[in-house]
């Protein structure tokens, strides 16, 4: 499934690693292997032979498995029981579901989303709107879903676990 896998020289994984540690508040390990492959339409980074990160449009996003492992403090959304299984189902995200947000967020940013009981991450995906009008606003589409639970990514990485 993975094509075009190659590894990427240690400058490209310096600027990389910092670009991740910079946008997410998160940090990685200093002795990673990174490496770039094509999964389906998608171009994938993997870390130490692990799918962690879609690469869209210059930007990393996290694969859900990642985003534990990862642990980032920041460019999150948190939507509510309602929005769940919309999201889940590969829905974008709608404002009037989205409870709280890092208020950083700007349009365009990459962010992850996860549910407010647990604070589990359901979803990826690109912003649309600032962090503080995805919260205040009270219509209009808040987030692109890039990446969800059950989608063909989670499933490919699900299955090299």
């Amino acid at each position: 499934m993975l094509k075009n896998r190659h590894a990427l020289r240690k400058k490209e994984i310096k600027n990389l690693k910092s670009q991740i540690e910079e946008i997410y508040s998160c940090k990685l390990s200093d002795d990673i292997k990174m490496e770039v492959a094509k999964l389906f339409d998608l171009e994938v980074i993997l870390v130490d032979n692990a799918v962690d990160f879609i690469f869209l449009d210059g930007k990393p996003l996290f694969t859900l498995t990642s985003i534990e492992k990862y642990q980032p403090k920041r460019k999150f959304v948190t939507v509510d029981k309602g929005a769940v299984r919309f999201v889940t189902n590969g829905a974008d995200v709608m404002v009037p579901g989205i409870v709280d947000a890092d208020r950083d967020i700007k349009e365009k940013d990459p962010v992850w989303i996860r549910e407010e009981t647990y604070g589990k991450a359901i979803a990826v995906g690109i912003s649309m709107m600032n962090g503080d009008d995805l919260v205040e606003l009270e219509k209009g589409k808040g987030i692109k879903n890039i990446h969800w639970i059950g989608d063909r990514i989670w499933k490919f990485i699900s299955k090299s676990l």
